[in-house]
């Protein structure tokens, strides 16, 4: 920290915080100077546009995030504004499927702006100098460009304005619902009780139904991650991988940068636009990462209602008034302003919900109303509890700060430490249910409970952040000197060596399959004594696949054995033997230069459309059954009979003939994403295939007015297009450390790069790295910074 200290001296003797024009950013070794007022920061920019921001207060280092932000990804947290102000259809009318109505009813209806207000009063004096901090970084840089001239898909549009304390913290509640409310919003927002005057709103089903999916984790974000003990490291101290698949496109694209207040703080990672700070990455002492958690962050529950009276619902046989609360939006429509206003209904657990899209018995009917308790409605820490980690000094004092915080949302961490401990933890908000309510909820068709009956309310136990929740001393956690890991299955298997067990089943399965993916992991670990930093890089970016190891031989030699006879396809005779052969060619990875590898994820992806169980269940791919005492290594091993397989085989080479694909196509002549009009190859693969690098197409990669890819027009039961496989989602921020003697030595790379704007050179220039596999040094030490050819130095004050 002296070195620091010093460093910010030469910066001041230098001049370099005198007072100068602001424009774009400035070439190497140049500095500039913006002046406003009160928050002050240097912001360093090194090669590929990673700011490092320097401050003598957390409140300044906020100040200089939230400018560099802006520069960087300014209509990712404008947009995100509009929407939980519930302003979407004042400005862009009803939205397709009625998806702005659904957002703006539904966020007036959960209070996310009346609760920010309310968190506002209470906020410890450092959260409120960072909260204040970023956002007037984020409105110092709007004034200094104007709203014409923002970077990015937004730039001059009429609804770009300066934003609020309140409007950030009313963001980052709904980050916290992100694996709740957030994806109910479309039942919130159209229940209404049998026989209301209140006209129905134009909200499609499908807003529904693909909010339960992803509740459902048919749609999960997902992640790998890796912390190494000594044991498991050739330098004997903690070494890390993070590796969170997210969207490539929308508000959920991570963002790169380092914050150092001298004495106080020095934090180096990734970010989500409007959470100040690092949610994933490492300081001098301790670095972590997180994967999406398995468990459940809420509760359904349904409730009787009194005859005549749908607004009025019993518990324990006594009536209970329903509440109730006007809403009213503005709604545009062909230019003019209509306003609309409901009645929004609420039970003692939460808002009532239509939920008639997947089945009309879950509607609001004359006898019975729908709803469900929130476990992330209350989480306030989330501002607080990434600032307390960026602290730590190792894993004991992360942990200390989790458990005292409690404001991890639905995620689990994943952490090391330079002594070489490593550290696993589920500690997402999860309801605390007596064991009669969890049977109860295990057998109906929704996981509801029956609110009529108060023994199903949470249970209340010392030490939980809200009533109601598993207290932290209570969840899976699990210390080690070799390794943890998660890649998004349940708590139980953190180690091949290690389960964890006898939790609540809300937290996660237990003695249950992983995924093919969580098995590669293991396999990748497992199949090296000891790591290196570049074998880490090299590991988690590996083209290798769970099922071409263990499969793809056993398929050549099967087809081989059928020769010329044709597999019967729906009554389409198909000779495979071409597709044998290309198999037989093939390098059995998924590298950009691979030919074989479109042809096998879509024969994998076949024999899961026939048999969606078959990559956890013995018979169509593999020969030996799960077992809960081996759940790294099985099910594995060739099936008895070949004939899914060929099928599958056949079915995938009738797909991409269908898309005028040859059978050996290189992966890179299909696979990529597109920037600026230019197609970049992306390497990786689906979960299906069972690869730790992931990259594939998510048609709602969230709820931003961001203009996505097309992905073209998809084959028949398959996820190959006429355009091939278009990549908006998979490894973004991709990070990899070890310490050392010397301390933390990290290599990393932001696949979609730092900025959203076409016309910055940050546009483009990570995903050219990823496109070779290619990672670079994540400059932490001061002289590294001090060394990049590519420095450009600018102090920012308002």
């Amino acid at each position: 920290m002296h070195r620091v200290r010093r460093i910010f001296t030469l910066l001041s003797a230098a001049g370099l915080l005198a007072p100068a024009f602001v424009g774009v950013p400035a070439g190497a070794g140049a500095a500039e100077t913006v002046t406003s007022g009160a928050y002050t920061a240097v912001i360093r920019r090194t090669s590929y546009g990673v700011p490092h921001v320097l401050a003598t207060s957390v409140g300044g280092a906020a100040f200089g995030q939230g400018w560099a932000y802006a520069e960087d990804r300014f209509c990712d947290l404008a947009d995100q504004v509009v929407k939980v102000r519930s302003e979407r259809s004042r400005w862009f009318g009803p939205g397709p499927d009625g998806a702005n109505l659904a957002t703006d009813f539904a966020y007036q209806s959960l209070g996310l702006v009346d609760r920010a207000r309310e968190q506002l009063t209470r906020l410890q004096p450092e959260e409120r100098d960072v909260l204040n901090g970023y956002v007037r970084g984020f409105n110092a840089f709007l004034a200094a460009a104007g709203p014409a001239r923002v970077p990015g898909w937004c730039a001059g549009q009429p609804w770009i304005a300066p934003i609020s304390a309140v409007d950030v913290l009313a963001y980052q509640r709904d980050i916290a619902l992100l694996a709740s409310g957030g994806a109910l919003l479309a039942p919130i927002a159209s229940a209404t009780p049998p026989g209301s005057a209140s006209a129905a709103l134009a909200i499609a089903p499908e807003v529904t139904t693909d909010g339960l999916a992803a509740l459902r984790q048919q749609k999960a974000l997902s992640s790998n991650g890796w912390a190494l003990g000594a044991d498991k490291t050739q330098t004997g101290r903690g070494m890390l991988v993070g590796n969170p698949h997210f969207p490539w496109e929308g508000e959920l694209k991570f963002w790169e940068s380092q914050l150092t207040v001298p004495g106080s703080l020095n934090v180096y990672g990734a970010s989500l636009g409007g959470i100040p700070g690092v949610q994933i990455g490492f300081t001098d002492k301790v670095a972590w990462t997180h994967t999406v958690a398995e468990g459940s962050r809420f509760t359904f529950y349904s409730v009787d209602l009194v005859p005549g009276s749908p607004t009025t619902y019993l518990v324990d046989g006594r009536p209970e008034a329903m509440t109730s609360k006007q809403v009213t939006i503005r709604v545009n429509q062909g230019g003019a302003l209509q306003t609309v206003t409901r009645t929004m209904w609420f039970t003692r657990y939460g808002p009532v919900l239509d939920l008639s899209a997947i089945d009309p018995a879950f509607g609001w009917t004359a006898t019975t109303a729908y709803t469900y308790r929130d476990a992330n409605i209350d989480n306030d820490r989330l501002l607080r509890v990434w600032m307390n980690m960026a602290r730590a000094t190792d894993v004991a004092g992360l942990r200390a700060s989790i458990g005292r915080d409690q404001g991890i949302p639905w995620v689990n961490t994943v952490a090391t430490d330079s002594a070489g401990n490593a550290w696993y933890t589920d500690s997402s908000p999860t309801p605390n249910l007596s064991v009669a309510s969890l049977t109860e909820m295990a057998n109906h068709p929704l996981g509801a409970l029956n609110g009529s009956d108060s023994a199903n309310a949470w249970v209340v136990q010392p030490g939980a952040r809200s009533p109601g929740l598993i207290p932290f001393a209570q969840q899976p956690q699990l210390q080690r000197r070799d390794y943890v890991f998660n890649s998004n299955d349940s708590h139980w298997v953190p180690n091949q060596n290690a389960f964890l067990t006898g939790f609540s089943p809300l937290q996660g399965s237990e003695g249950t399959p992983l995924s093919a993916r969580s098995r590669q992991n293991l396999r990748l670990i497992n199949g090296t004594a000891r790591f290196d930093l570049a074998g880490l890089g090299t590991a988690i970016l590996s083209g290798d696949s769970l099922t071409a190891a263990e499969l793809a031989g056993y398929t050549v030699a099967s087809c081989r054995a059928q020769g010329t006879r044709p597999v019967n396809v729906d009554g389409t005779p198909v000779d495979i033997s071409a597709g044998c052969a290309a198999l037989a060619a093939w390098d059995r990875l998924f590298d950009l230069p691979s030919r074989g590898a479109v042809l096998w994820r879509e024969t994998i992806g076949a024999v899961l459309a026939e048999h969606p169980d078959a990559l956890t269940t013995a018979g169509p791919l593999f020969g030996v059954a799960f077992n809960p005492a081996d759940p790294g290594r099985t099910p594995r091993g060739a099936p008895a009979d070949p004939a899914p397989l060929l099928t599958g085989l056949a079915r995938a080479m009738l797909r991409m003939r269908a898309v005028g694909l040859p059978l050996n196509v290189q992966l890179q002549s299909v696979q990529y994403t597109v920037k600026a009009g230019q197609r970049i190859p992306v390497p990786g693969s689906t979960e299906n295939v069972g690869i730790a690098n992931m990259a594939q197409y998510e048609p709602f990669p969230g709820s931003s007015r961001e203009p996505f890819m097309n992905p073209g027009t998809f084959a028949e039961g398959s996820d190959l297009t006429d355009r091939g496989y278009v990549v908006n989602y998979g490894t973004s921020f991709l990070l990899t450390l070890a310490y050392t003697s010397s301390g933390p030595s990290a290599r990393c790379v932001l696949t979609y790069s730092e900025s959203t704007d076409p016309y910055s050179p940050n546009y483009t220039d990570q995903t050219l790295l990823f496109r070779n596999k290619q990672l670079r040094d994540c400059r932490y030490s001061e002289a590294s910074i001090a060394a990049d050819p590519k420095l450009s130095v600018r102090t920012v004050r308002g």
